[in-house]
């Protein structure tokens, strides 16, 4: 009676059907572990030798694009600097300007009331100083602000062209060097 209720392929069902499975599909537990053994040594050479190699290099990179961005901060920092510096002494320069102007026409109208022809020439020849004055400190305060800039945008470039860039950053960074040295001058 129990043949009508069992069937006759489950009647024969093994004890452990996990291991008649692994034999039916031919699993050699020998074969096995050594093809995890050599995987797990296969992994841990190319951990070792490749892949720490690489996250190292990755990890310089990053740690010199780091370097040259806080670098060229600085240097913005310091380009502010630099420019009110330039500001202040040219206020400064105005200052005296219009000092040594008043200081003119005090002593030329002192000298008018004595002589009007000497005080007017005096007078003339001062304006003509300070104006001259003014023109050369500009010229050379711009001049000294324009190879402070140069010397920073070089010294900004060699910086960050000390890294190893492609040929089309090196160009890039060339030509906003050029373009920038010649905005300052």
């Amino acid at each position: 009676m129990t043949e009508l209720l069992i069937p006759a392929h489950l009647a024969s069902v093994p004890a452990n059907p996990v291991a008649d499975i692994l034999s039916r599909f031919g699993v050699n537990w020998a074969s096995f572990g050594a093809a995890v053994l050599n995987f797990a040594l296969v992994s841990g050479v190319l951990y070792y030798f490749a892949l720490r190699p690489v996250l190292k290099t990755m990890d310089e990179r990053n740690r010199k694009i780091a370097d040259g961005l806080r670098f060229a901060e600085e240097m913005k920092a310091r380009l502010a600097e630099v420019e009110k510096t330039c500001e202040n002494r040219l206020a400064a320069v105005a200052h005296e300007a219009s000092t040594m102007t008043h200081e003119a026409s005090a002593r030329a109208a002192a000298i008018e009331e004595r002589a009007a022809r000497d005080a007017t020439a005096k007078a003339d020849e001062i304006m003509r100083r300070a104006n001259e004055n003014i023109r050369q400190e500009r010229a050379r305060m711009l001049d000294s602000l324009r190879a402070e800039v140069a010397t920073l945008v070089v010294q900004t470039t060699t910086k960050i062209l000390a890294r190893e860039l492609s040929d089309a950053e090196k160009d890039r960074f060339n030509t906003a060097a050029a373009a920038e040295i010649e905005r300052a001058q």
